[in-house]
């Protein structure tokens, strides 16, 4: 009995945090926001304790923040914790990208191109949230192909801060042609097992995302100030 109500217990907290991680990525909690209990029991639809035990996961992964005498509050947007991201996210994805050289196959690479042609084939006029969920998973896919279930885990957490927290879609629709051409260098040089070409159509396509996105982020500063924090 006790552990059928473990079970339950976990479910409910897993139920809670993923619904709460889906109201930050829409945004119906914003950055900043302080957040009540009583408010997220409502949007969430489950008791105190579940929710508790999702945001203190949520406080781990760096989505929410928990101040002594204050509470939890969403993360802010903060410039310096963002470019902390994309120093790890070059690093993660060159270890992935060069460990998928050397664990690439006919099966894994058959699966990088399944996911690569639904990336391509998806078109929609203007980015979304779907089409950052196929970046995505490509990137995502390479890691797996990498073996490395550690970067593949963290790459995860930092790509979910990068896209969905930050809410990047206006910037990424600005270099979508050059975002499109640089994922088919990539996932070329991985089917020709050429690791140098493909950690560096990598490095290019990370490092100029990143100056894109610092740039883009600035421009919203201006109007999500409230969301800032410096």
């Amino acid at each position: 009995m006790r552990d059928h109500q473990s079970v339950l217990s976990k479910d409910k907290a897993s139920m809670a945090y993923n619904a709460i991680k889906d109201l930050l990525f829409r945004r119906v909690l914003n950055p900043n926001q302080k957040l009540l209990y009583n408010d997220l029991c409502e949007l969430v639809g489950l008791s105190k304790t579940p929710i508790i035990n999702a945001l203190n996961r949520l406080v781990y992964e760096g989505f929410i923040v928990y101040e002594l005498n204050k509470g939890y509050r969403v993360a802010p947007i903060n410039e310096e914790l963002l470019n902390h991201l994309w120093e790890i996210r070059l690093e993660l994805e060159c270890i992935n990208v060069r460990n998928a050289i050397k664990n690439a196959n006919r099966e894994n690479i058959a699966a990088l191109r399944k996911k690569h042609e639904l990336l391509q084939n998806y078109r929609p006029e203007f980015t979304d949230r779907k089409k950052l969920e196929l970046y995505m998973d490509l990137h995502i896919e390479i890691a797996r192909i990498g073996g490395n279930k550690y970067c593949e885990r963290f790459l995860r957490t930092v790509l979910e801060h990068i896209h969905f927290m930050y809410r990047l879609e206006g910037g990424v629709d600005r270099r979508k042609e050059a975002i499109e051409y640089e994922h088919s260098k990539i996932v070329e040089a991985i089917e020709k097992r050429d690791a140098g070409a493909a950690e560096k159509h990598m490095r290019t396509h990370i490092e100029a995302l990143h100056v894109l996105m610092i740039d883009y982020l600035n421009e919203l500063k201006q109007t999500e100030g409230t969301f800032w924090t410096e």
